[in-house]
C-alpha cells in the first residue's frame, strides 16, 4: 500500500513535470503563429515645432536601418531565439491593372530570403541564415502561392481589399508607379508586376501589396535601406526585451519595441498554466503522503511486539528508527521508478487527448521525482517512526 501511494504520487509528478516542460516550449510555439513580437524601428530624432509660447507639434526625421546589418539580428547572444524575421520598406504607389486605378502601399520585404553571415561569431557560428515573412506573419490565408524565388523581380502578392477593389485575380498584370524625388528631381518609376497570391490577414495588409525587397528598393530609389524589421522571438523564461536589448548592443542605432498586447498574455498564459499544474501536484503529493502515513501506522501497529522484542534485548531508539525509515526510502526509491514509468504514459495521454501533441520522455524528470518521493516517504513516516521509538518493552510484551 505504501509503495502504491509513493507510485501515484510520483506518477502524477513525472506526467505533469514533463507536460509542462514540454507544453510550455509548444504554447511559446503557438503564440508565434499570431505573429511578430518585437518592432525593429531606426532611432530618430524628434523636432518640436512652432511659434513662442505655441506649440505645433514634431516632426520626425526619416531614418533607415541598413539591410547589410541584418544579419546580426541572428548573431546576437540570444540569436538563437530568433524564430524568423522581416524587413519592410513602405511607399504608396498607384496601382493600374488596365481597367482601373487605386493608391496602395506597397510593401517591400523578404520571401524565403537566404542571408549571407559575413562575420560568424559565438555562440551561432553561422555561415547562413534564411528567413521569410512567412515566418512573422503565419497566419495569412493565401490564395494562390507565396512569392518563394529571393531573386523574383516581376511577382507581387496583393491584399484582398486592394484585389476586390479593382478586380484582380491570380496570374492578372499590373502596373505598379511611384512619384518620387530623386536629386531634386521629380521622377515616376514603373514596373509590370505579375499577381501570383492574394492575401487575406484581417489586418493593415489587406490594403497593401508586397514583393521582394529590391523591387521596393528600386522603385523608391533606396538601395539598402529598410524602414522596420518585424521579429518573432521565442523565449518562454525570459521577457521579449532581454532580446531586443541584445540586439541593440549589436546595432546601437535600432530600437525594439515589443508587442506589449502578445508578450503579456503570452507571459501570463504560461504563469497561470504552471500555477495550475504546482496546484495540482502539490495535492497529489498530500494525498500520497497521507497514504504513507496510514500505512506507516498500520505497519507500527502491527510490529509493537517485535519492536518491544528488540527494544528489550537490546536495540535502542535509533536502531528501531532507523529500520523505519529505511523501509520508508525503499518504498519511496521502488515507487518513485514505478511511478515515473506510469508517468510517462500518462504524460503521453494527456498530451495526445488535450494538446494534441506528442509528449518527448524527459529523463531529468527522473532527478526530481525520485528524491521528491523518498523526502515524502521519510516526512510521512516522521510520526509513526516516533513512536515507533516511544513503544516500552515491558508493556507491550505483557500484552497491555
Amino acid at each position: 500500500m505504501g509503495i502504491i501511494s509513493v507510485l501515484m504520487g510520483a506518477a502524477v509528478l513525472t506526467a505533469l513535470l514533463t507536460v509542462s516542460l514540454s507544453v510550455s516550449d509548444n504554447i511559446g510555439q503557438e503564440f508565434t503563429k499570431y505573429g511578430a513580437n518585437l518592432i525593429l524601428q531606426p532611432q530618430s530624432n524628434r523636432i518640436e515645432i512652432g511659434l513662442p509660447g505655441v506649440g505645433m507639434g514634431s516632426v520626425t526625421e526619416q531614418r533607415y536601418i541598413n539591410e547589410s546589418d541584418l544579419w546580426m539580428i541572428k548573431t546576437q547572444q540570444m540569436g538563437a531565439k530568433v524564430i524568423g524575421f522581416s524587413p519592410f520598406l513602405y511607399q504608396v504607389v498607384r496601382v493600374d491593372n488596365g481597367s482601373a486605378t487605386q493608391d496602395a502601399v506597397l510593401a517591400g520585404t523578404y520571401f524565403n530570403k537566404t542571408i549571407q553571415i559575413p562575420h560568424p561569431v559565438p555562440p551561432q557560428n553561422l555561415e547562413t541564415v534564411s528567413t521569410s515573412v512567412a515566418d512573422v506573419s503565419p497566419w495569412w490565408k493565401v490564395t494562390g502561392k507565396w512569392i518563394t524565388d529571393q531573386n523574383d523581380t516581376s511577382s507581387v502578392m496583393v491584399g484582398s481589399k486592394v484585389a476586390q477593389n479593382l478586380g484582380i485575380s491570380i496570374g492578372q498584370s499590373l502596373k505598379v508607379s511611384y512619384a518620387g524625388d530623386q536629386n531634386g528631381t521629380a521622377q515616376t518609376k514603373t514596373r509590370d508586376l505579375t499577381v501570383v497570391g492574394i492575401i487575406d490577414s484581417g489586418g493593415s495588409e489587406d490594403s497593401q501589396i508586397f514583393t521582394n525587397l529590391p523591387v521596393a528598393q528600386d522603385l523608391s530609389s533606396r538601395p539598402g535601406k529598410v524602414h522596420t524589421v518585424q521579429v518573432s522571438a521565442l523565449c518562454n523564461a525570459c521577457p521579449v526585451e532581454d532580446i531586443a536589448a541584445a540586439i541593440k548592443e549589436k546595432l546601437p542605432y535600432v530600437e525594439g519595441t515589443s508587442i506589449k498586447q502578445l508578450t503579456t498574455v503570452e507571459a501570463n498564459t504560461l504563469a497561470k498554466y504552471q500555477d495550475m499544474m504546482g496546484l495540482v501536484t502539490g495535492i497529489t503529493l498530500i494525498a500520497s503522503m497521507l497514504g504513507i502515513f496510514t500505512t506507516m501506522t498500520a505497519n507500527v501497529v502491527e510490529r509493537r511486539r517485535e519492536i518491544g522484542l528488540m527494544k528489550s534485548i537490546g536495540a535502542d531508539n535509533r536502531s528501531v528508527a532507523l529500520l523505519f525509515l529505511t523501509e520508508a526510502a525503499i518504498t519511496g526509491l521502488v515507487g518513485s521508478i514505478a511511478g515515473f514509468a506510469v508517468g510517462i504514459v500518462l504524460a503521453q495521454f494527456i498530451g495526445l487527448n488535450v494538446f494534441a501533441t506528442s509528449i518527448p520522455v524527459r529523463w531529468e524528470v527522473l532527478a526530481v521525482v525520485i528524491p521528491v518521493s523518498i523526502g515524502t516517504s521519510l516526512l510521512a513516516s516522521a510520526l509513526p517512526v516516533r513512536r515507533a521509538t516511544s513503544i516500552e518493552p515491558a508493556i507491550v510484551l505483557r500484552g497491555e
